[in-house]
């Protein structure tokens, strides 16, 4: 009677929902890794929020969408950019504030616009950073998954295999 018991999660119309589910993605995420650069940013934050579990996907979907997998690429790459530009930006007002503190022989700083674009600019690459930190691990997820082999296809294939060469072998003994 066990034989007979089907699982809902593993039939074939689960599969086949889960694989027009993942198609979408990887739709949608090509159409948000041509945005502008505020746009990309957004899609590494729409990403970053979890709300899709990327964990989730086996290794064989990961590999029949390899557009997601590029347009992940894109937008790691602009927020790699993103964080280096601002973590650049801080590198220079450190040194300039630093002169600046010793030429005021340790006074406040002068220009409180400019210290204010500083601490602006610690936010963002905080916030960069973040974001890259997660993207980054959402890519690297995906191509490993994507790498692998699923060896429940290489088992059945090698079953499959022995089974055919075991009715070959009956068939040349008779």
């Amino acid at each position: 009677m066990e034989d007979d018991t089907v699982n809902i999660s593993d039939s074939d119309e689960a599969k086949a929902s889960t694989s027009r589910l993942l198609k979408a993605i990887e739709n949608w995420a090509g159409k948000e890794s041509q945005k502008s650069e505020l746009g990309l940013t957004g899609f590494a934050a729409a990403l970053s929020s979890q709300i899709i579990a990327f964990e989730r996907f086996s290794e064989k979907d990961c590999r029949l969408c390899s557009g997601l997998l590029g347009s992940i690429s894109k937008v790691k790459q602009h927020i790699d950019k993103e964080h280096k530009k601002f973590d650049s930006e801080i590198d220079k007002m450190h040194i300039k504030f630093a002169q600046e503190m010793e030429e005021l022989d340790l006074k406040i700083i002068r220009d409180r616009k400019e210290f204010k674009n500083y601490l602006i600019s610690l936010i963002y690459a905080e916030e960069y950073n973040k974001l890259r930190l997660s993207v980054s691990n959402i890519y690297n997820l995906l191509e490993a998954k994507s790498k692998f082999e699923d060896i429940q296809d290489l088992e059945n294939q090698i079953n499959e295999l022995k089974h055919q060469l075991a009715l070959a072998s009956q068939k040349s003994s008779s």
